[in-house]
């Protein structure tokens, strides 16, 4: 009779969990249960509930013996699959890529590719900004003369222009 309900509670859940899996491959993530906190709530939520089910009801009916080292262990399980989940949503938010706006003047000190000539020392680089490469426009500070595809340190932001040396 209790296998009985520990099948019930596995399938279900792994109904639950099949049905959350299938929309969010097809339409996005839907909720937002997705917090980098490690507070009770990213541990205790839908999500997590259900998956301490899957480990839990399944381990509990596969074993068919319900004592209670049984139960000690099937919880044990059903705790490692929420542990695993949370480390696994944790990881994934990481790799979510923040972009930052930054200040011209941070742009100082970074390598730059000379990207064209504009003539009378002024030139147009290319320079990681904002997390991407971007195209700036730079003037030299000395009389070296650069071409396409020379690498240049920006020196100097002075008064709304960047210099390169």
């Amino acid at each position: 009779m209790s296998s009985n309900i520990f099948l019930i509670i596995a399938l279900v859940t792994t109904g639950i969990f099949l049905v959350q899996f299938i929309l969010s491959i097809f339409f996005g993530d839907i909720d937002a249960d997705t917090d980098v906190d490690t507070d009770i709530s990213s541990v205790v939520s839908f999500k997590g509930l259900t998956h301490f089910g899957i480990g839990f009801g399944w381990y509990m009916y596969l074993q068919q013996t319900p004592d209670v080292m049984t139960y000690i262990i099937g919880i044990a399980v059903g705790l490692l699959f929420v542990i695993a989940v949370w480390y696994l949503y944790k990881k994934a938010y990481q790799l979510q890529q923040v972009n930052r706006a930054e200040k011209t003047d941070q742009l100082v000190g970074r390598e730059c590719t000379i990207y064209f000539n504009r003539g009378e020392g002024k030139y147009s680089v290319q320079v990681k900004r904002d997390g991407a490469m971007r195209e700036v426009d730079v003037t030299s500070e000395t009389a070296k003369k650069y071409q396409t595809g020379d690498k240049a340190i920006i020196s100097a932001y002075k008064e709304g222009v960047l210099y390169i040396n």
